[in-house]
């Protein structure tokens, strides 16, 4: 029997993730080449196909989508075997930001693992902008920050890099509309300017219907029909459509999610968060 590198199943969730090499490698720390050597390699001990490959996308196979829940429960279960046997004697108080616009799709797994294997860890979580929580990592106010970016940071680790997509109601046509309605987030939000950008690089005309950082709000206007809002794949609710292509509403393109460090020596407390942080993003 083939024992498999998790490193193999760590590069396919990423590739299945980003459905890109380059953006996997990127994300990985290695070579194009070697992501498609270790995507081959998985794909030749398993003798099946697991990605279809062109110019524009890559999409994994009908094998490949069988096979990612299980890769996904393999390195899951691999990490959490090796945190246990230290889990309960690790103890301390960690100060996290995290960015409103990520925090939906964190902040509950993050929460549930931190709970079941570090009982004496605590997390004091605060929530705001990604400039915002930017500023406090720098100045030492904070241990650790998840940040959504349309750029780059420097020294940040890269956990992802989801596209943007406009999200309407199921009934919501566009053209429809001589001004087009928005729902978002108030300035220095990158989904703001992500939607603003997109519009005016069309010179659109819009109006910004609702402003705000409560996400169930955002989430309401868009529902009941009233506006379009840009949301990150992955987090479009199941009631709501992402809008892939549409001459009103041009792409907004992509977004970086990072994890930012103060400087100086971590505690073990905060390596164990980072690295739990890390662990909940396929691509990182």
């Amino acid at each position: 029997m083939t024992d498999i590198d998790t490193r193999l199943l760590r590069s396919f969730l990423t590739v299945a993730a980003e459905r890109s090499f380059s953006i996997a490698a990127e994300l990985r720390g290695c070579s194009q080449g070697t992501m498609s050597l270790r995507i081959r390699t998985l794909e030749e001990q398993l003798g099946m196909r697991l990605f279809e490959r062109n110019r524009a996308d890559v999409r994994l196979t009908d094998a490949g989508r069988d096979l990612l829940p299980g890769a996904r429960a393999m390195v899951d279960l691999h990490d959490r075997l090796l945190d246990r046997a230290s889990s309960k004697l690790i103890a301390g108080k960690v100060y996290l930001g995290v960015a409103g616009d990520c925090s939906s799709s964190l902040l509950p797994e993050l929460l549930k693992r931190m709970r079941d294997t570090y009982p004496s860890l605590e997390l004091d979580i605060h929530c705001g902008s990604g400039n915002a929580l930017r500023g406090k990592v720098e100045t030492g106010g904070l241990d650790l920050a998840v940040v959504m970016m349309l750029e780059e940071l420097p020294a940040a680790a890269k956990l992802s890099r989801p596209r943007l997509y406009w999200v309407s109601s199921p009934d919501f046509s566009a053209g429809d509309w001589s001004v087009v309605p928005v729902a978002g987030y108030p300035e220095g939000y990158p989904l703001r300017e992500a939607a603003v950008s997109a519009l005016e690089s069309r010179d659109i005309s819009y109006r910004q219907v609702l402003t705000g950082s409560d996400e169930a709000a955002i989430r309401s206007a868009v529902a009941c029909g009233a506006a379009v809002a840009v949301m990150a794949e992955g987090t479009v609710p199941a009631d709501l459509k992402a809008v892939a292509h549409s001459t009103a509403l041009p792409s907004p393109g992509r977004a970086f999610i990072q994890l930012l460090e103060k400087p100086g020596a971590q505690s073990e407390a905060a390596q164990i968060v980072k690295r739990e942080i890390i662990g909940l993003y396929p691509g990182a």
